[in-house]
C-alpha cells in the first residue's frame, strides 16, 4: 500500500460529524483519501458524573459503522489512550476486537500506534499485522524526532511488530504548532526529519498538522477568517526540502482541533457557524447561539454563497456545498450542529484533495 504524493490524509475522530462527512464524499475523492481514524474516548455524562458508556458499548458499533461508512477502502485505525487501556466484555483488547471484527468484512484496517505505546496494544497490533500482512503505522510527534536516536526508535518499533521498514508507515503529527515563519520552520523540520535516516526506506511518510484553533470563541460575529498556516507551510516545505530527500504526504486534522476537551454541553451555548475552506483560509460565518435560533443558518448559508471571500465552489463541488446552497434558499433545514460539522469537513476534505491534485499536477 504505497501512497502517491497527492494522496490526502485526514485525521478524524470517529464521531458522527466525521464519519458522515467521510461517507458522503464522492467516489473520486474517496479514491484520493487515506484516513487516519481514531476511536475517541467515551463521552462523559456530567449530570451523572460518569462515562456515558462502557468501553465495550462505545467500541462495538465501530465495526458496523466502518463497514457502512468506509467499506473496503484502506484506513489507519488508532485508539485513544483511554480506550486502549480498557477491555471489551469478553476480556479482549479493543484493537483485537476491532481488527478481528473488520477482517471478515474485507476491510483494510491498518493499526496506527504512538511510538511510546503500551505493551498490550503493541501485542494486539502485532497479531493484526501477522494475520493481515498489511503492515502498520507509527505515530510520531516533533518531540520524538528530537529524541536521542529517532532512527533507532522506529527500527525497534518495526522489529517489535516483526516487520521491516518497508512495511511501516511513519506519520509525523505536528499537532497545532506555530508554523510561522514558514521558511525558518521548514529548515528546522527538514533537519529533524533527516534524523530518521533514509526516508525512502519506510513505506509511507506522512506529515500532519493544523492551524485550527482550540476554540472559535475569538472569531468575530458575521464574517471572519483563519489562515490555513499548516497548508501554506507545507507548500513552502516541499519546495525547501533538498531534491534528494523524500517529500512527505500531506495530512491535517480537518476543521477539528486535535486536543479533545470534554465539555458540559448543558453550560455551553455553541454558536451557529459555518467553517468553509478556501485556498488559503478557513472563511467563517458566525452568529448567536445555535439552539436559540437554528434558522440563522439560512442567512449564514446565503452569505457564504454570495460573499466573494468564501470563494464558494458551487453546489456540484461536494455534498457539503450542496447542503449550503440548498439551505441558503431554505430547501434544506438548519438541522443540528453535528450536521454542520459534517458539511464543513466534507467540503474541507474535497477541497484539500483538489488542492493536492493541483499542487502535484504534471506541468
Amino acid at each position: 500500500m504505497n501512497l502517491s504524493e497527492d494522496t490526502y490524509v485526514p485525521a478524524l475522530r470517529w464521531r458522527q460529524g466525521e464519519y458522515q462527512a467521510l461517507f458522503r464524499l464522492s467516489s473520486a475523492v474517496k479514491d484520493r483519501v487515506m484516513p487516519l481514524i481514531t476511536i475517541p474516548p467515551v463521552e462523559f455524562d456530567f449530570e451523572l458524573w460518569q462515562p456515558k458508556k462502557s468501553v465495550h458499548e462505545h467500541v462495538h458499533p465501530f465495526i458496523a459503522r466502518f463497514d457502512t461508512k468506509w467499506g473496503k477502502r484502506p484506513a489507519w485505525i488508532a485508539l485513544d489512550a483511554k480506550i486502549a487501556k480498557g477491555r471489551m466484555d469478553d476480556g479482549s483488547h479493543p484493537l483485537d476486537y476491532v481488527i478481528d471484527g473488520l477482517r471478515p468484512k474485507g476491510a483494510i484496517a491498518i493499526p496506527a500506534l504512538p511510538l511510546e505505546v503500551d505493551s498490550d496494544t503493541m501485542n494486539a497490533a502485532a497479531r493484526a499485522v501477522a494475520a493481515d500482512s498489511q503492515g502498520a503505522a507509527v505515530l510520531l510527534r516533533l518531540e520524538d524526532l528530537m529524541s536521542s536516536n529517532p532512527r533507532k526508535a522506529i527500527v525497534s518499533f518495526a522489529a517489535g511488530l516483526a516487520i521491516g521498514l518497508d512495511e511501516l508507515d511513519v506519520i509525523v503529527d505536528l499537532r497545532a504548532r506555530n508554523f510561522e515563519p514558514y521558511k525558518v520552520f521548514a529548515t528546522a523540520l527538514t533537519v529533524a526529519l533527516k534524523r530518521l535516516g533514509n526516508l525512502f526506506e519506510v513505506r509511507n511518510l506522512v506529515l500532519l498538522g493544523t492551524a485550527i484553533p482550540d476554540s472559535f470563541a475569538h472569531l468575530a460575529r458575521g464574517s471572519d477568517e483563519i489562515p490555513r498556516h499548516d497548508w501554506l507551510f507545507f507548500k513552502e516545505l516541499i519546495v525547501a526540502m533538498p531534491a534528494s530527500m523524500r517529500r512527505p504526504i500531506y495530512g491535517d486534522h480537518t476543521i477539528v482541533h486535535p486536543e479533545f476537551t470534554a465539555m458540559d454541553m448543558r453550560k455551553v451555548k455553541a454558536a451557529g457557524k459555518i467553517v468553509y475552506t478556501t485556498p488559503e483560509t478557513w472563511a467563517t460565518r458566525k452568529g448567536g447561539a445555535f439552539r436559540d435560533n437554528p434558522a440563522q443558518m439560512h442567512d449564514h448559508c446565503a452569505e457564504v454563497v454570495k460573499d466573494p471571500a468564501f470563494v464558494f465552489r458551487g453546489a456540484g463541488f461536494s455534498y457539503g456545498d450542496k447542503y449550503i446552497a440548498d439551505c441558503a434558499v431554505k430547501a434544506e433545514s438548519p438541522s443540528n450542529l453535528s450536521r454542520w460539522k459534517d458539511v464543513a469537513i466534507n467540503h474541507h476534505i474535497t477541497t484539500v484533495a483538489d488542492d493536492l491534485s493541483t499542487l502535484f499536477a504534471t506541468p
